[in-house]
């Protein structure tokens, strides 16, 4: 079984990127895995930051380092550099973890025993804040994995995360959507897989960590973050719904997200257990739905 591990990177994240690399390396497999690991740079041309952490682990691991550069820059043109690079070098499965994650030991196996049957298996993602976060923000569900129990089949899955069968990508002729620069090219490549028969598991045993830095601890950030979520709505409604179908899906959980909002605020506001950053990010989701179908779910990139 040929596996690889693809991280993404542009070299700003090195302290973490270099911990997820070794959390990869560390891994604890079974001798029928056969692990590489695929660095896509996503930069014009190479970073020393990135050259200088690779050198650390190649010369002295022994699972294959493979380097790549993607010059086009976007999400979606990384990830489709390491699918097409797991295709043209017949790898079986292909994996994605964040650069500023890093995996539990048990992480790769346990994706691994669960793909009998499913053609994507994918884990949770959780999250690990700095000293002292305020409430406000270690409670928000933004920052925090959906619930789901071990062995459910779902639709779409996020690739903070995720173990794909290769084949199954070829048989579907799927890739990322490159259109989705910005966020949402995951959720959507998958609601298509599984719109052509494709199978999803969960597997909450399968648990990578991921570091929230300090920047992302504001209100801007997170109402930003959920606009986008919203306003690239559209594209992912489109990709199996027609063009009515996907304006009165867009409009109604607009509206449901904004009803929320504001019937949650004052009970989140004084509530110990919850946080109003909720409500407000439901609206910003609400209204950013509405934006995405006045702008066919075009929006503008963020830090």
């Amino acid at each position: 079984m040929k596996v690889l591990v693809a991280v993404l990177t542009t070299g700003s994240r090195s302290t973490t990127f270099e911990q997820c690399l070794l959390s990869i390396i560390e891994q604890k497999i079974n001798n029928n895995i056969e692990l590489s690991i695929l660095v896509v740079e996503n930069n014009l041309k190479h970073n020393q930051l990135v050259g200088d952490s690779l050198s650390k682990f190649s010369n002295e691991s022994e699972v294959k380092i493979i380097h790549a550069l993607e010059t086009k820059k976007g999400i979606p043109y990384a990830r489709n550099n390491a699918l097409t690079f797991a295709t043209n070098k017949s790898y079986d499965y292909l994996a994605f973890i964040d650069d500023d994650a890093f995996a539990q030991q048990n992480w790769l196996q346990s994706l691994c025993s669960k793909m009998n049957g499913f053609d994507v298996v994918a884990g949770p993602q959780k999250a690990i804040f700095p000293a002292n976060t305020a409430k406000y923000f270690n409670l928000a569900s933004l920052y925090h994995e959906r619930k789901v129990n071990e062995g459910v089949v779902v639709k779409w899955a996020a690739t903070n995360n995720i173990l794909i069968d290769v084949n199954t990508m070829q048989k579907f002729n799927l890739k990322f959507n490159e259109s989705l620069i910005h966020g949402g090219e995951d959720k959507e490549l998958f609601l298509r897989l599984t719109a052509s028969g494709g199978k999803i598991s969960w597997v909450q045993s399968a648990i990578v960590q991921e570091h929230i830095v300090q920047e992302r601890l504001t209100t801007k950030w997170a109402l930003r973050r959920c606009f986008r979520m919203g306003a690239t709505g559209f594209k992912i409604e489109s990709c199996n719904k027609s063009f009515f179908k996907v304006l009165s899906t867009c409009a109604f959980k607009g509206t449901a997200y904004i009803v929320k909002g504001l019937l949650s605020f004052l009970p989140f506001l004084i509530s110990p257990k919850r946080t109003h950053l909720d409500s407000l990010c439901d609206l910003s989701h609400g209204f950013g739905f509405f934006y995405g179908i006045l702008s066919g779910g075009k929006v503008r990139s963020y830090a």
